[in-house]
């Protein structure tokens, strides 16, 4: 990536171009002022495909700017992509059987623009190449009662691993899984995951975050040099959800194969007080271990303690939450949380982490962090937070103020959303081997629409 030293031209305004259009679209379409306790959900238009199944989908586009304050930062940037994600569902047939397959398809229609015109790069958050076509998900599942198992190429949604789906498209994994649901509201899960594929790729790989960016098109993550182009064995995961009323348990189990072994858990309840009003109070924790032969030429040691209380007034709720991660230097970068499928997305389960990152990606230390999600009718959702993180000597104290702002259509084209994301991080000044960036501004506007 080139650098400039003392030529930035002034830094362009499309943050709030774009923050200024969204309100104006909301106010074009009547947002009601009152505030309402339902929660906008996007309708799904299945096609029917005759006796075979049905077909969902969306249509996304997605840009994105990024500012650096510094005259030593990389260059501004600016990108923008399209992508078509087409989801089939099978009828069930031989009494207990369906089948699943995604096709993915994105295409990078700007590349990078930024401030010195004559640099011009493929932005690697958004691709691994211009474009990728994948055939993401392709699985069987057999369910019976309340027990289902299943194998192929399908998305997850566990703590730990997840579908990171904030850009283009998602990723997805390739194994096996089982599900048991004992009793309402108790589900019991059990995957073996063999090989991955990153939001930026085409193609399932034996590998993960900590792979050199490039290997198998995989981007965006935290590269370890020890790591380099190796593969590894996958992961196990073992998991316990209890979602009763007011009351939601979870406790996961996970071995990745080569780099750690993981204990999570977490608890959140809602208590009503009066009326609209109720209040929130969450804890989460971990521990993370590893023998002494890692793909990091390094043992894993990490422990993480986290609490949340807030309080919810009808369609709005104040939570202020804080994380810690104790430094233990015989551990991988002094106690930091190794997390194969989510280090550099900042698509972890963490109480504190932001839109551009958190303590996984900076490692140990403490975080705080003050959030407002507001509701205004069925059609409008703010979401405001301010985050601080005191990381030193690790990696430099920061400090990350997100603005997010989404309109979800009603009527004819309910299923049409716009989301105007707006990140803020001060504190990258260089110190302890963190990028030297001055005040970094990150904006992503998305407009999807979900047929």
């Amino acid at each position: 990536m080139s650098h400039h030293s003392n030529n930035n031209p002034p830094r362009p305004h499309g943050a709030g171009r774009t923050l200024l259009w969204v309100l104006a679209i909301a106010w074009v379409v009547g947002i009601p002022c009152v505030m309402a306790r339902t929660t906008p959900k996007s309708r799904h238009h299945r096609f029917a495909l005759g006796n075979i199944g049905t077909l969902t989908g969306r249509f996304r586009d997605y840009d994105f700017a990024r500012w650096y304050e510094s005259l030593s930062a990389p260059s501004d940037q600016h990108a923008n992509g399209l992508a078509g994600l087409f989801n089939f569902r099978s009828r069930q047939f031989g009494g207990h059987w369906r089948g699943y397959a995604s096709f993915y398809v994105a295409t990078d229609l700007f590349g990078i623009n930024n401030s010195q015109m004559e640099y011009r790069a493929l932005d690697t958050t958004l691709f691994g190449t211009h474009s990728i076509q994948s055939l993401g998900q392709a699985y069987l599942t057999y369910q019976q009662a309340g027990f289902q198992i299943g194998g192929g190429a399908f998305r997850l949604d566990t703590p730990w691993m997840g579908s990171s789906d904030s850009r283009l498209i998602p990723a997805t994994y390739e194994g096996l899984f089982g599900r048991w649901n004992p009793t309402p509201g108790w589900t019991l899960e059990a995957i073996r995951e063999f090989r991955w594929k990153s939001r930026t790729s085409s193609r399932f790989s034996a590998t993960n975050l900590y792979n050199s960016a490039g290997v198998d098109e995989i981007y965006g993550g935290t590269p370890d040099a020890a790591v380099g182009g190796t593969s590894n064995p996958g992961t196990l995961a073992l998991g316990s959800t209890w979602a009763l009323k007011a009351l939601r348990t979870d406790l996961w189990y996970y071995h990745f194969y080569d780099f750690a072994q993981m204990f999570y858990g977490s608890g959140v309840l809602h208590l009503p007080l009066s009326g609209p009003v109720f209040f929130i109070v969450g804890v989460q924790g971990l521990r993370e271990w590893s023998g002494h032969s890692t793909a990091f030429g390094v043992p894993v040691s990490s422990s993480v303690y986290g609490a949340e209380i807030g309080l919810g007034l009808g369609s709005g709720r104040w939570i202020l939450s804080y994380d810690r991660i104790p430094e233990e230097v015989s551990g991988f970068r002094n106690g930091s949380v190794v997390s194969p499928y989510t280090s550099g997305y900042a698509t972890d389960p963490l109480y504190t982490t932001s839109m551009a990152a958190g303590l996984v990606e900076k490692g140990p230390g403490q975080a705080l962090k003050l959030a407002w999600t507001q509701f205004f009718g069925p059609s409008f959702r703010v979401i405001l937070s301010e985050a601080g993180y005191w990381t030193t000597p690790v990696y430099p104290d920061t400090h990350e103020t997100d603005i997010d702002l989404t309109w979800f259509a009603e009527g004819p084209w309910r299923g049409l959303s716009v989301r105007n994301r707006l990140g803020i991080v001060t504190g990258l000044d260089g110190q302890y081997g963190a990028p030297h960036l001055g005040t970094f501004l990150y904006e992503r506007l998305m407009l999807q629409y979900r047929f």
